[in-house]
């Protein structure tokens, strides 16, 4: 078996691995805080472009049925766009405040349409970069990376391949 033929897509079983796997996946982030930052980020970026390009997400879309993604000034400005909407109406219509932070409401996404998101093109740049992991500073963010493991499939085997190369039990 190749090293990447054991991908875990059924996003049921991820859901309960992720329940099951809690303590072990806290007990994880804190032996990530000892490494380096850099040396993790670029294990990180490798295995999220591996393991990335062989998972199709519109064949899943799980993100747009459990996040409510933040909506920036430009955000808006940019679906005001898409939408042929009026900001303040998309604001009304589509979002909610949140400690002072403005995010889509409605779960699923309202614009999720068949897995497919029928606003792509004009999607927040939250939801265009998710699930982050091709960013720096990985083991600055785990807290998010752990909530979104048993939400993403890319996310979850990511992870586990993370500690596999590290060598964690």
């Amino acid at each position: 078996m190749s090293y990447y033929n054991d991908l875990e897509l059924d996003l049921s079983k991820i859901e309960h691995l992720g329940k099951l796997r809690e303590d072990e996946n806290y007990r994880f982030r804190s032996y990530l805080k000892g490494k380096s930052g850099r040396k993790i980020d670029a294990i990180v970026h490798r295995l999220n472009k591996e393991i990335s390009e062989r998972i199709d997400c519109t064949a899943c879309g799980n993100c747009c049925k459990h996040l409510c993604p933040a909506i920036s000034k430009e955000d808006l400005k940019n679906l005001s766009s898409g939408l042929g909407m009026e900001p303040a109406k998309i604001v009304e219509k589509y979002t909610e405040t949140i400690e002072g932070e403005l995010s889509f409401k409605l779960l699923p996404c309202a614009f999720l349409k068949e897995n497919k998101c029928s606003i792509y093109e004009h999607r927040p740049e939250s939801c265009s970069s998710y699930p982050h992991l091709h960013k720096k500073d990985f083991i600055h963010r785990l807290w998010t990376v752990i909530d979104n493991y048993s939400i993403c499939p890319i996310v979850f085997n990511v992870f586990e391949r993370l500690k596999q190369e590290l060598h964690f039990r």
